[in-house]
């Protein structure tokens, strides 16, 4: 591991040393997903013994209710023969057994999904195809060419882990946030730092933003809105849905690039490769590229919110009869985290995207 971490090290000072000062998007890009050495190629991340842990790992509810979401759109669809399920970075898969798991005894249902992974990783898809057994699934390393076809598309934890670009606002002017060497005359300086360059005529940004204030930092990452512009743009065409769990907000929220190591916050610059790197999501970007693309995108929801509205309470109640004494204790802890708004319930926020001709969303419209 400490050999990962000196590699991804060195690449950055080799580009770094020879180009100059590299964006926060192209730190990200190295970091993750380097082809030998990146953090999401080479790691496990997620789970008890990785850096952080999602809801589906949490509790099967998750799952069973993301499940039964899903169906409801292929109800809504009039139970179309052929349609696709898309998942983005499904991480160990378990989301995804939960929903295959729960909605299994839906007539026809099975039958008629092509199931697709969106996976980078070699590592996680070998983690996936044991979780998933012998279920027909097809993986791409990429969201492009679908098949034409109604498509919902999961999308958990997946928007905060694409690389942004951050400005920062100075002096009436936009600067970008960098990351340079401590000491850029000295090879064997192992020391990255943050630095802000003026970015001249080399980023436009619109005439509105000419009025905030000084001090002020926005984050933009230009692979959310080419994937979201894919994804309504298939919608769209083909019908379907998207639903989008993750951490963030509408509108620009200011410096929120972080990173994780070992479910504790660290310092996004040391033990690159070894750290998760994410950001909050600008939900109104979404929303904006979504509408544009002729989709209605629905109001922004909590997490809690959304799963009591699919009915995880009343779920919740129904497994805790059949428990008792340290596994009852697990299963109200592991409710609460999902809901509570003090832990995940809140902090995490949900939004779906549909075509104008299909119905409205379960536990988002209705």
């Amino acid at each position: 591991m400490i050999n990962q971490d000196y590699k991804i090290l060195e690449l950055i000072k080799e580009k770094i040393l020879s180009n100059g000062p590299i964006n926060l998007a192209d730190y990200m890009k190295i970091c993750l997903t380097h082809p030998e050495y990146g953090y999401y190629i080479k790691n496990k991340p997620i789970g008890t013994t990785g850096d952080f842990i999602t809801s589906p790992e949490i509790s099967q509810m998750f799952g069973e209710l993301i499940g039964l979401w899903i169906v409801q759109i292929w109800i809504d669809h009039k139970k179309p023969k052929n349609f696709s399920l898309v998942e983005l970075g499904p991480g160990n898969g378990t989301l995804m057994v939960d929903i295959l798991r729960s909605t299994k005894m839906i007539e026809g249902f099975h039958d008629a999904l092509d199931l697709i992974l969106i996976e980078i990783s070699p590592t996680l898809q070998q983690v996936q195809k044991k979780s998933l057994g012998s279920f027909r699934v097809h993986w791409q390393t990429e969201i492009g060419s679908l098949p034409e076809q109604p498509t919902i598309i999961i999308a958990n934890e997946f928007f905060d882990s694409l690389p942004i670009r951050q400005f920062k606002r100075d002096s009436n002017e936009w600067l970008e946030v960098m990351i340079s060497i401590e000491d850029s005359n000295k090879k064997e300086c192992n020391q990255l730092c943050f630095e802000l360059i003026d970015i001249g005529k080399k980023k436009q940004f619109p005439s509105e933003t000419d009025d905030i204030p000084n001090g002020t930092i926005i984050e933009i990452s230009e692979m959310t809105q080419k994937t979201i512009n894919y994804i309504s743009d298939h919608i769209h065409k083909n019908s379907g849905a998207a639903l989008i769990i993750d951490y963030g907000k509408e509108g620009n929220v200011g410096d929120t690039f972080q990173a994780v190591r070992q479910h504790q916050y660290s310092n996004p610059l040391k033990s690159p490769g070894l750290t998760d790197l994410t950001s909050y999501v600008d939900f109104s970007e979404i929303r904006n590229s979504a509408e544009k693309s002729g989709l209605i995108a629905t109001k922004l929801t909590t997490q809690a919110d959304f799963l009591k509205n699919l009915g995880i309470e009343k779920r919740a109640k129904i497994l805790a009869e059949k428990l008792q004494n340290d596994e009852l204790l697990l299963h109200q802890a592991a409710l609460k985290r999902l809901i509570h708004y003090r832990e995940m319930g809140d902090l995490f926020k949900v939004m779906g995207l549909r075509s104008q001709t299909s119905p409205p969303l379960i536990g988002l419209e209705i």
